[in-house]
């Protein structure tokens, strides 16, 4: 009988290892594949292996000890790696000073309301192919993406990869551009900015983990939040939470972007006879759109941030397609792409990726580079159902590094789970505290 093995890692440290071992029967028709076995690496050498009793709860198949409190295999290979992070974030990571967080599509994938909800690539792809087949059609023949024979093409086997058909329509329309195939590429960009065009649900991933990570002792600097996303999800969770955002745009109406805004902060003032003291707000991160925003508008030669509807061609998004990179070089996006090399440069930092595949390559770089250079940058990175790949140069050079430094911990796992497992900073308030007493103290000795 045919057996299929495969296996896959759902952590990855230079400490820890953590891998998942299948099997499937070829035999049977549609047969899903079956967890077999845990292993669990450690840097001593040493090797665990867990496997499933008659009662489907985890053992340690070297002296067939039960793990307690009982638990199926998956379960306690998921429990192995959260608490790996979890103590990783509370011990080595819980007195960094420098937080900076980096969200890609797989943050917002599955999250939304309604009929709209957030889509990879992929899924972009199916939805095109489900409201305009006829378009998505055009593209492909253009193109010579894949064969099209009787306007149809093979949706099995053809690739779905929308930035890159949209890259190469692109081309072809500035070698020779026509009104029909301008238009679909316009008709792909509206689909593309609709179906982005979420709607945050009830306790989202983003409101727990924004309530969590942005609260840190007053004396550490703000958390940036670097977003690859056009939707508006980290915008509507700061609202609902009460949190303050810079974002690079004016406090006047409209509000307008500019890049030293950046620099500000806000403090609260207590001057009063007694006491003239100023604090900084503790609800306050910074917000780094890096390839635009829905609501973002150019208007007079400005870009300015707008409720209503927006043409597509006044959109401020860098829309999917292989110039991405030269796009970063074009202001706002190269105002926020320097911040972001800015932020990776300062020493003590930890940087967590959140749905970021490591496949945009002018991103991708900055990452690798900085990690070359600044020895003390830390680095999470939380894809999901897998690890970052392996298949792309970024993604092999990631794990050659991941190999060779502790520093770098790849973890499998969704955005949603990562955020309530996410530890709140219980330094915060012990610095402040004590802080608050030797500022009071020190008002008693200048008083005696």
């Amino acid at each position: 009988m045919p057996i299929t093995s495969q296996s896959f890692t759902i952590l990855k440290n230079q400490n820890r290892t953590i891998n998942l071992s299948f099997e499937q029967d070829d035999s049977k028709k549609g047969a899903v594949p079956e967890l077999k076995s845990v292993e669990v690496f450690y840097n001593s050498g040493k090797k665990d292996v867990f496997v499933e009793d008659e009662e489907h709860n985890a053992i340690l198949e070297s002296d067939g000890k039960a793990v307690e409190p009982p638990v199926g295999l998956l379960q306690h290979a998921n429990n192995l790696k959260r608490q790996f992070y979890v103590n990783l974030l509370q011990s080595k990571y819980n007195e960094i000073e420098h937080l900076v967080i980096l969200s890609g599509a797989g943050s917002s994938v599955n999250i939304g309301k309604a009929d709209i909800l957030g889509k990879t690539m992929a899924g972009l792809w199916d939805k095109m192919a489900e409201v305009n087949l006829a378009c998505l059609t055009r593209l492909i023949s253009e193109t010579k993406y894949a064969e099209v024979k009787d306007g149809k093409f093979d949706s099995k086997t053809i690739v779905k990869d929308l930035e890159h058909l949209l890259s190469l329509a692109g081309m072809r329309n500035k070698v020779q551009e026509t009104k029909q195939l301008s238009d679909d590429i316009l008709t792909a960009k509206e689909l593309i900015a609709k179906y982005c065009s979420l709607e945050l649900p009830d306790q989202a991933p983003h409101n727990i983990f924004l309530n969590k990570a942005v609260l840190r002792p007053q004396k550490f600097p703000r958390v940036k939040v670097f977003t690859l996303n056009y939707d508006t999800l980290y915008e509507q969770a700061a609202a609902k939470e009460r949190f303050t955002v810079i974002d690079g745009f004016t406090f006047s109406t409209p509000r307008t972007f500019n890049g030293k805004y950046f620099d500000y902060d806000i403090i609260e003032t207590r001057h009063n006879r007694q006491d003239k003291t100023d604090s900084t707000i503790s609800k306050l991160f910074y917000l780094f759109k890096m390839h635009g925003s829905l609501n973002w508008k150019f208007e007079n030669n400005e870009v300015i941030q707008f409720d209503g509807p927006i043409n597509t061609i006044e959109r401020v998004m860098v829309f999917p397609q292989d110039s991405k990179y030269e796009h970063s070089y074009e202001q706002p996006y190269f105002e926020m792409m320097a911040r972001f090399q800015q932020a990776l440069r300062v020493e003590n930092s930890l940087l967590i990726t959140i749905g970021f595949s490591f496949l945009d390559k002018h991103i991708s770089s900055v990452i690798l580079e900085t990690l070359k250079q600044n020895p003390s940058l830390h680095l999470i990175a939380l894809n999901f159902p897998e690890i970052v790949g392996t298949n792309m140069d970024y993604q092999k050079e990631l794990h050659s590094i991941a190999d060779l430094q502790s520093r770098i911990t790849l973890i499998a796992e969704t955005f949603d789970d990562f955020s309530r497992n996410y530890p709140e900073n219980i330094a915060h308030n012990r610095i402040d505290l004590l802080e608050e007493l030797n500022f009071n103290l020190k008002k008693l000795r200048e008083n005696k």
